[in-house]
């Protein structure tokens, strides 16, 4: 089987997916794709333009879809499940799965934690992107959004990253 053969599915799933963006909404969570091995050459990941779909959703304690909002993990467990990849719920779960990665060699679709101040138990986490940022749903008040993984704030408290994906070209 040729090249292009082998990504036809997943550049069809992420042409979905950069549609229902561009058309201001993104697609239901109930509606899932088949499950992808991983990303297509390129770096381009499903998970990635599934999570930035939701740019701007409300931040809600425990909110995990669309219609309700998000918290971190929610949104963490949305986008991959918008790939077919079963993700536990809670980021301390979510810290489990997958595979280690070391911080020079994230890749878009990797999941990215920090230990915030004064709050010793709790892991936030989001989704590494292609542009040196990541996808997350930052707190009470917040909207999803994405943000610089080196800025100061971030390197300061991030503690790991898993792979969940497998990763081709």
């Amino acid at each position: 089987m040729n090249s292009a053969h082998r990504h036809t599915p997943t550049l069809a799933l992420l042409a979905l997916l950069l549609f229902a963006a561009t058309l201001g909404g993104c697609a239901p969570a109930h509606i899932g794709p088949e499950p992808l091995p991983g990303y297509s050459q390129g770096g381009r990941s499903p998970v990635v333009a599934a999570a930035r779909s939701l740019n701007g959703a409300p931040y809600k304690w425990g909110g995990d879809s669309p219609q309700t909002g998000f918290d971190c993990s929610g949104l963490t467990w949305w986008a991959y499940r918008q790939v077919g990849v079963d993700l536990p719920r809670v980021s301390t779960d979510q810290y489990e799965a997958g595979q280690p990665v070391s911080r020079r060699d994230i890749r878009p679709g990797d999941l990215v934690f920090f230990r915030l101040p004064g709050k010793p138990s709790f892991m936030h986490v989001g989704i590494a992107t292609e542009r040196g940022t990541f996808i997350h749903s930052p707190s009470s008040g917040g909207r999803v959004r994405e943000e610089a993984l080196d800025a100061p704030y971030w390197r300061e408290h991030f503690i790991g990253a898993r792979r969940i994906l497998k990763t081709s070209g």
